[in-house]
């Protein structure tokens, strides 16, 4: 009779045991960075004494100072 019962016991134990409810502790945690950065933007004057080469589908223009040439 007490083999019935200790059988009885542990089963019913087990079966407590794996119905009870298993609760997981998350902790989410999230930083918050705000970075404020001030650009200064030069404004480079251009220069109308230099060498200029534009290319396009045309061919080469290059524009000098001293000599001016196309080439296609």
């Amino acid at each position: 009779m007490k083999k019935i019962g200790l059988s009885l016991a542990m089963i019913t134990f087990l079966m407590i045991a794996s119905c009870d409810k298993k609760v997981e502790k998350t902790v989410e945690s999230t930083e918050t960075t705000t970075v404020i950065q001030d650009t200064v933007v030069k404004e480079v004057p251009a220069e109308d004494d230099g060498t200029s080469v534009k290319v396009d589908s045309n061919g080469v223009d290059i524009n000098s100072k001293d000599v001016k040439v196309e080439v296609k």
